[in-house]
């Protein structure tokens, strides 16, 4: 087999993994507070001495790319890097819920998880059968002081993330901040996890409202086109290649 086929071939599984990435984000442009992510890449220099073969190995040859493939040392695998999240504000639509809510600008809120203390810009908002503000999710909303419990009433959220029950303050929302450096990264079931949070200094909260995805849909349909084009363009070039060694292997059989 030409060996040229096993750069090309690196190619088009890291096409896939995005494609994958750009398929996440479409299935995502409804859901609440979602960030859309980009998938990184990164080149491997293959291997000029190599102690065992690649087709030894068991993992398959997309795993075994990260570990520097033998062959010529100017030999360049593909490998996919690190999704990066894009923090862009989602536009704000109202709802009409008292309990909903909406952060301006940067920040998120802080939620109870069973795997720890999470993080949310989702602020899709109810109360649970103890009245506990919660999330869709069922896990607790944090103030201040704690969890969040609502009592009957009329409920209004102030700009400062303050909750009102009839005129009567009983908690305000805690609204986390981070260094632009220090992100969070994204967790399981929409949910971000980090260190490095800091309260927010002055937390601009919409009560009634809830942040949309940041998704393009038209842009991520365009990624997904040239992202399938590439993939194909990928296969027609190991298909060349292949038939070219198949055109070799008969013509040195037909020698003398």
């Amino acid at each position: 087999m030409n060996r040229a086929i096993y750069p090309i071939l690196s190619g088009a599984l890291a096409q896939e993994r995005q494609m994958q990435v750009f398929a996440n984000n479409m299935a995502n442009v409804n859901t609440a507070g979602f960030k859309q992510d980009d998938q990184g890449f990164k080149s491997i220099m293959a291997g000029a001495q190599a102690a065992v073969p690649a087709f030894a190995h068991s993992t398959g040859f997309g795993q075994q790319i990260g570990v520097r493939p033998p062959g010529p040392a100017e030999r360049v695998f593909a490998a996919p890097d690190a999704p990066h999240t894009s923090f862009e504000a989602g536009r704000i639509r109202i709802t009409g819920n008292p309990l909903d809510a909406a952060i301006q600008g940067s920040g998120f809120f802080e939620v109870k998880a069973p795997q720890g203390v999470r993080y949310t810009r989702s602020g899709m908002f109810s109360l649970d059968a103890q009245r506990r503000l919660v999330t869709n999710l069922g896990y607790p909303v944090m103030g201040t002081k704690g969890e969040i419990k609502v009592p009957p009433g009329s409920v209004q959220i102030s700009p400062q993330g303050a909750i009102d029950v009839d005129g009567r303050p009983i908690a305000t929302l805690k609204v986390m901040d981070f260094p632009a450096d220090h992100m969070p990264q994204k967790h399981f079931e929409g949910l971000f996890a980090s260190d490095s949070a800091k309260t927010a200094k002055n937390p601009q909260v919409q009560g009634g409202h809830i942040e949309e995805s940041n998704v393009n849909s038209i842009g991520e349909m365009v990624k997904m086109i040239q992202g399938m084009r590439n993939y194909e363009s990928s296969q027609k070039l190991i298909q060349t290649l292949d038939h070219m060694a198949e055109l070799a292997i008969q013509g040195v059989g037909r020698v003398g």
